[in-house]
């Protein structure tokens, strides 16, 4: 303790120095706008580049896992693509309505109620707001911001994520969404009481925003869950979080479905970032 208390006296020039100088950055950055925009533009440039850099050591050394998922991948889009030409139900090239760009994950937050991660492709690779970002077991989210060269994706673990999905099995249609509990469920609301759910159903997108294919997994039904037990859930959530859980409502005469993910949102490395060609057109003529 005392060498340090030593060496802080012999250093007191340089201290005071760099005391003064964060002293002075901080009140230029705090009553400055224009530079402290500059400040925060440049620090979220590091911190994505510091973030790629470790995603790609730690990418690295998963290599064989993720050559063993590229294969089983490669094995069922094969099946998929046979079933197809048995069927000969593809027509033309010019019929394809979505175009696929890969991306790396490059950032996850999973220690909120409104997550969001970073992907290392942006506006100059030709990707947008409201383009569907899925992995090889389902889907991962939204992009919600773009720069040149990344974009953030809302997460499906996100309590302003809206997603349209239905059940497979009996095609009824509802809203997916996340009540801020489990890193492994969401909820599909909107689902009447006289529909035939079933736990183990299997949930895939609906396919009516154009933002996802229709089809794409989601995961399974895990829970059909009661009034009583719902709200007895959020209440405690609400309790032990202090948080409250926006849109997240038991609504009469409809099913609250818990549905737990295909996808472990914990362990994201390569995804796909989906673009829809005939978007404009579809809110073109919505509106």
């Amino acid at each position: 303790m005392q060498q340090l208390i030593d060496f802080i006296l012999r250093k007191k020039d340089v201290v005071v120095y760099f005391v003064l100088l964060s002293l002075s950055l901080s009140l230029i950055f705090n009553s400055n706008y224009f530079h402290k925009s500059k400040f925060i533009i440049f620090s979220n440039g590091i911190t994505n580049y510091t973030n790629e850099v470790f995603e790609n050591i730690n990418w690295y050394f998963q290599l064989k896992k993720i050559n063993s998922s590229l294969v089983e991948e490669n094995l069922i889009l094969k099946n998929q693509l046979e079933k197809f030409i048995e069927k000969n139900s593809i027509d033309s090239l010019e019929n394809v309505a979505f175009q696929y760009h890969n991306a790396k994950v490059i950032s996850n937050n999973l220690s909120s109620i409104k997550n969001n991660l970073v992907i290392n492709k942006g506006i100059k690779h030709g990707l947008k707001n409201e383009m569907g970002v899925i992995s090889s077991t389902g889907i991962i989210g939204i992009i919600n911001r773009t720069s040149k060269n990344y974009s953030s994706v809302m997460s499906v673990l996100n309590t302003e994520s809206k997603i349209n999905a239905k059940v497979k099995r009996t095609s009824h249609f509802g809203t997916l969404e996340w009540n801020g509990l489990s890193n492994r469920e969401l909820l599909l609301n909107d689902i009447p009481e006289t529909a035939d759910i079933k736990i183990g159903d299997s949930i895939i997108t609906g396919g009516m925003s154009l933002i996802f294919p229709e089809g794409i997994n989601i995961g399974v039904v895990s829970e059909i869950m009661k009034k009583e037990k719902f709200n007895d859930t959020v209440m405690k959530f609400h309790i032990s979080n202090q948080v409250k859980i926006a849109n997240i409502e038991f609504r009469e005469n409809y099913l609250n479905i818990e549905v737990k993910l295909h996808t472990d949102m914990n362990n994201l490395n390569n995804v796909y970032v989906i673009e829809s060609l005939n978007k404009n057109e579809f809110e073109n003529i919505k509106k």
